[in-house]
């Protein structure tokens, strides 16, 4: 198996129609995965989180046309090689995969990288301090001005956070980027990245993938 060439593919959908499609959804998850499951105290926190590596080893399957079943989704950090940080697929190690979760509902993506992926649910974040902290000038002006605030910072508060999935920014520096093109919206593109947004429902959405790949394709799970 392998990532080279190989379409990205976004999916999203709600949590439970993402555990509904799996006898054992548990049984699917590697040990640590399970370890990390059964220490969550929220059911609906844990459902969400089982979800999520579910739905990205769903999304790996289908671009590498091979089964859920044969895919093992592993997380190793490269400086305490603890199992946290960015998730890599054992038998094929060179596609990238990324997921996210909120409030029931959870999104993946899988494909050639770097790819980072992020959605948020309506009603957003309620700090008003909030948005000034993590975006710039140029972003908190475009958000006040929009009909929906709310929904216009979580349009960029999920870009910035897939850029920190990929490794690009971190909570610290995101306030440090400005995501506003010259035509005053949203850009399209940072860094050699490109955004593919999102919206379905209460949630919003948006992957980063590389800017030379064609977009990729986003598919709602019912």
């Amino acid at each position: 198996m392998g990532g080279g060439g190989v379409a990205t593919l976004v999916l999203t959908g709600r949590s439970a129609d993402v555990l509904a499609r799996f006898s054992e959804p548990l049984s699917a998850l590697s040990e640590e995965e399970r370890a990390r499951a059964t220490a969550i105290r929220s059911e609906g926190d844990r459902d969400s989180m089982v979800a999520a590596h579910l739905l990205a080893r769903m999304c790996a399957a289908r671009v590498l046309g091979t089964s859920v079943g044969d895919l093992t989704i592993e997380q190793r950090c490269s400086s305490c090689a603890r199992p946290h940080g960015r998730p890599t697929v054992v038998q094929a190690p060179e596609l990238a995969v990324s997921w996210s979760h909120t409030r029931g509902h959870v999104a993946a993506t899988a494909g050639a990288g770097p790819l980072g992926i992020d959605i948020e649910a309506l009603p957003g974040r309620n700090s008003d301090a909030l948005p000034r902290r993590v975006l710039a000038p140029a972003e908190v002006r475009w958000m006040l001005a929009a009909a929906d605030p709310q929904a216009a910072f979580l349009s960029l508060w999920v870009r910035k956070e897939a850029l920190i999935k990929v490794g690009l920014l971190t909570l610290g520096t995101l306030s440090t980027v400005d995501l506003i093109g010259p035509a005053g919206e949203p850009a399209e593109a940072w860094e050699g990245l490109r955004f593919t947004g999102w919206s379905r429902g209460p949630v919003i959405g948006a992957c980063a993938t590389p800017q030379p790949a064609g977009r990729p394709s986003v598919q709602h799970l019912c």
